[in-house]
This record gives structure tokens, sequence and C-alpha cells, in this order.
């Protein structure tokens, strides 16, 4: 009986642990510097190879940035990953996401794909 208490109470307390982190996530300024980082290295590609990357993974394999930061944002999983795009069309994965068709007004931009606010009410796609 007393194995069994034990066990429910830590369900429970693991059952919150993941609440609390699934409904927040990282301040935006954090979030922006991330952001703004994975900028300048596209940047810096750009300026070592003459043209954007077809892929966010480009830069990777050039070692102008080494991974992909971690972003977690509220009501979203944490990720360390970005995802290529046509265009830049908000689909809430909660990621990044970079547009590589370079047909597209917006080829190279990378952004924040979720629909939510930030705790200043900004939407983070705006950034």
């Amino acid at each position: 009986m007393e194995k069994r208490v034990l066990a429910l109470m830590a369900a429970s307390l693991l059952a919150a642990w993941a609440g609390y982190h699934y409904i927040h996530g990282m301040e935006a300024d954090e979030v922006v510097r991330k952001l703004a980082g994975m900028r300048v290295s596209l940047e810096l590609y750009r300026q070592e190879y003459r043209r954007l990357p077809a892929s966010f993974r480009e830069t990777l394999k050039a070692g102008v940035l080494e991974e992909a930061p971690a972003l977690k944002l509220s009501r979203h999983l944490k990720v360390s990953s970005v995802k290529d795009t046509p265009s830049m069309l908000i689909k809430d994965t909660g990621s990044w996401a970079y547009v590589n068709d370079p047909k597209d007004p917006n080829f190279g931009l990378i952004y924040i794909d979720c629909a939510h606010k930030d705790e200043k009410g900004r939407y983070w796609s705006e950034f």
C-alpha cells in the first residue's frame, strides 16, 4: 500500500512538472538573442559563399553555426532544429523556420513559427 501511495505521489509530481514545463517557455529577450545569432550565421554564410543557403542545414555543414539553439515557447515542446519552408507560413509548430524558396520575397528569412504571443503581447512570428 505504501509503495502504491509513493508511486502515485511521484506520478502526480511528474505530471505537475510536465504541465508547468509545457505551459511556460523562454522569455522573449532570450529567444530574440538566439534568433539574432542565427540571422548573423546566415549573413556570414552569405558573405562567404556569395549566396543564401538553400537549406538552413547548409550553415551547420559549413561550420558557420555549430547547431541550432534550443527553443522552448509556451504551449510548445522544446526543439533544437530549423524547419525549411517555401514561404513564411505560420503553422504554429513552436520551432525555428527558414524560408528556402529563392522565388519567395522572404527567401533567407529565419523566423519563429508560432501563432502565440510573448509575455509582452507581441506575436512570436513578428520577430
